[in-house]
């Protein structure tokens, strides 16, 4: 698993989605997730509410994780982040789950999706850091010093 081509597919994912949510608030609630407008709200706020959390954050979260994938080894910091808050929003909806009963398949498909963008997000980060091929560079060795000569000495007299 290449951590910068992984973290940047996540990033690019998460970016989609949320222009996606951005642009078409109203196909987001009635395909996705199954939202609807109440008659105490307008449709303007809830449209709004939808374009904020699902699009405005995703968005963010997106591009945030494509700048971390840009080296990862240096943002383990920011990719465990980013990887915390996709397990946040699963339990999120694990705790759904277990407050309100089977969300049926989509559901479970989306906890599934989200456990393992968070998953690899964790991952990545905490992935030691591709250490550089060793180079073997010869190494200039000095020869050693000559041999000493005996000097002659003079006779004492």
């Amino acid at each position: 698993m290449n951590p910068r081509v992984t973290t940047i597919v996540i990033g690019v994912l998460t970016t989609v989605m949320g222009v996606f949510a951005l642009l078409y608030p109203e196909t987001v609630m009635n395909r996705i997730t199954g939202f609807a407008v109440a008659q105490s709200f307008s449709a303007n706020f809830v449209h709004g509410e939808l374009r904020a959390t699902y699009g405005g954050i995703f968005t963010v979260l997106g591009i945030y994780t494509i700048l971390g994938a840009l080296d990862p080894a240096t943002n383990r910091g920011r990719i465990l982040m980013i990887g915390l808050v996709w397990l946040g929003i699963c339990l999120g909806r694990l705790y759904g789950v277990a407050a309100d009963g089977n969300p049926g398949w989509w559901g479970w498909l989306f906890a599934v999706f989200e456990a393992g963008v968070g998953g690899l997000l964790i991952a990545v980060s905490q992935m030691t850091p591709e250490a550089p091929a060793a180079i073997t560079r010869p190494t200039y060795t000095p020869p050693p010093p000559p041999p000493t000569t005996p000097t002659a000495t003079a006779p004492v007299v």
